[in-house]
Parts: C-alpha cells; structure tokens; sequence
C-alpha cells in the first residue's frame, strides 16, 4: 500500500463526511484511511460508521489533542507515507495523485506538499500564497524556511510524509494546541529537503466550527511559547544553520513579543525585541511590534480599529 491517510477526529459531526468522501474519490487508489477518534462527544463516530468501505479503519482514544491523535494514526499505518487531513478540510481529487507525482520525482525528500487555498462561505477558493517561481516548472525543492517568512508553506492537510521520517525525529509534540504542525514541518525542514507543487489541491473551509484558530489557547501550548529555545537549542549544536531559519524563528518569537504586550508585559516585549534587532528580514515587523510595546501606541492602535 502506498499511502496512509490519517484523520484527527474531534467533534467535527457536521465536516466529516466531506473530508472522507473527498479521500475516497481520489484518482490514484492505493491507500488506506485511518480516522483517529480523539474523544469525540458529539455524533462525529456515527456519521463514520455510516462509511463501508474496507479502506477505512476507525481508532478510537481518550481525548488527547490533535498531536496525540496525528500520532496514533502513524503507529497505526502500514504504508510507508503518510499523508494528514484534518476533518474540516478537503482535498482535490488529484491530490494523493499529485504527490506520487512529486515522490517519482524527487524521492529522497522529507515532505512533500501541494498549495492549499481558503475557502470562502460562498464556495470562492483563495489561494493561500502565490506561486512559488521553479524556472518553467509547477514543483520543485523549496527553501521551507524562507517560503515561510510571511506565509506557512504547508498546512496539515497538505501534505505527505515518508513513515521513516517521523522514525528519525519523532512525532507531533504532545500538548502544543496551536504550531504542533509549525514544530514538526521545522524539524522536518532541518533535516531533510522539502518538495511543493503550486497546484491547489488542499481546500481550508475558514467557516467550520470548533477550529483550532477560532478557539481560545493558552499561550503556553502554542509554538511560538518556545520558538526562542528552538532557535537556541540549534545554535547549541555548533553546526551551520540557513539563515532563513533564524529570520522564520525570530519571526515567531516578535509573534511572542506581541502577545506579551497584549497582556501587559511590556517591558518584557521590548527586551526580547531588542535582543534580536539584527534580523534582516524581519526588520519592520519588528519595529512595529516594539512601537507597539509602548501603550501610547498600543492604545492608539486600538482606537483606530
């Protein structure tokens, strides 16, 4: 079996069918689907269960969070990539199709991904980015960390991994509620080289409920909590890092400086800016969280909105 399509199942009664149907009418075949249940209180199961088709298998855990559930899913698979699709999305029907494609192409990769698109309640589909440049090609080797400066390049439901990968660096961290898939694409990207198609083959419905974005988290579990101590733990290593990947983390960490302003940790803000006031590319971003640290500002932001 080629592919191994894992779903993270959570209270999504009213999307589910959708995600499954679009796994099951795909052009390329050889796959199988593994729903993780992590915990569901509403009729999500039932509208699973409603499925025959022998490609499908349903697991079933105590509610554990998205990591734990992506995780379940990959010990469980047989195959040797593994692709995600969160139950409120949907794919194209050549997306599994896509990316054997890519795989035939550039078989040693880490990760391979096709562009996603937002999805509007009227149906509209938003691509996330613009097309990625590959000198007369629609794929090609990416450099993920600056790819990713101002926009993620890949998505969970977006992209395909060879089970070995996760062998080598281990799964989606447990506990993180927002970034875990930020987490896993990073360590994936220093370790391996990363493949992207500008075909749209992933769809991100922006309206379905209980979304982790909608939700409120607690800043500890999200990725950019700990962006800092990723960023330092590399250095630590003493070997040579892309430049692109300090810019993407201290990308996230002036995303932390923000959040500390937001709640009145402004002096903190301002010397975590400070600290990284060599970035290059990040520059005005920068500027403008550290103005913002100042509560003349930040209040006068708040008026203008």
């Amino acid at each position: 079996m080629k592919f191994t399509v894992v779903v993270p199942l959570y209270n999504k009664e009213m999307h589910i069918n959708r995600a499954l149907n679009s796994i099951l009418t795909q052009t390329f075949k050889d796959f199988e689907i593994i729903v993780v249940d992590d915990g569901s209180t509403d009729n999500s199961v039932k509208q699973v269960e409603k499925f025959n088709d022998p490609r499908l298998r349903l697991v079933r855990q105590k509610n554990a969070g998205v990591s734990a559930a992506r995780n379940k899913g990959i010990i469980e698979a047989d195959s040797d990539y593994i692709g995600f699709l969160d139950a409120d999305d949907a794919w194209e029907t050549t997306f599994l199709e896509t990316i054997n494609d890519l795989i035939n192409k550039y078989p040693l990769a880490g990760a391979y991904s096709t562009a996603y698109g937002f999805v509007k309640e009227d149906g509209t589909v938003i691509p996330a980015r613009d097309n990625i440049f590959f000198k007369g090609k629609n794929d090609g080797i990416v450099h993920y960390f600056k790819e990713s400066l101002k926009i993620p390049l890949i998505s969970a439901s977006s992209v395909v991994i060879p089970k070995h990968v996760f062998e080598n660096i281990g799964g989606f961290p447990i506990g993180i509620t927002r970034g875990e898939d930020l987490d896993m694409w990073c360590r994936i990207a220093l370790n391996y080289k990363v493949v992207f198609s500008n075909s749209i083959c992933a769809h991100y419905f922006q309206n379905a409920e209980n979304r982790a974005c909608n939700n409120k988290i607690e800043h500890t579990n999200t990725f950019m909590s700990y962006a800092e101590k990723v960023l330092d733990r590399e250095k630590e290593k003493g070997i040579s890092l892309p430049i692109f990947f300090e810019e993407y983390m201290i990308n996230r960490i002036i995303h932390n400086a923000r959040y500390f302003s937001s709640v009145n940790r402004r002096i903190e803000a301002r010397k975590l800016l400070y600290k990284y006031r060599y970035t290059k590319y990040n520059r005005k971003n920068l500027i403008k969280t550290y103005l913002l640290s100042y509560k003349i500002f930040y209040n006068f932001k708040k008026i203008l909105q």
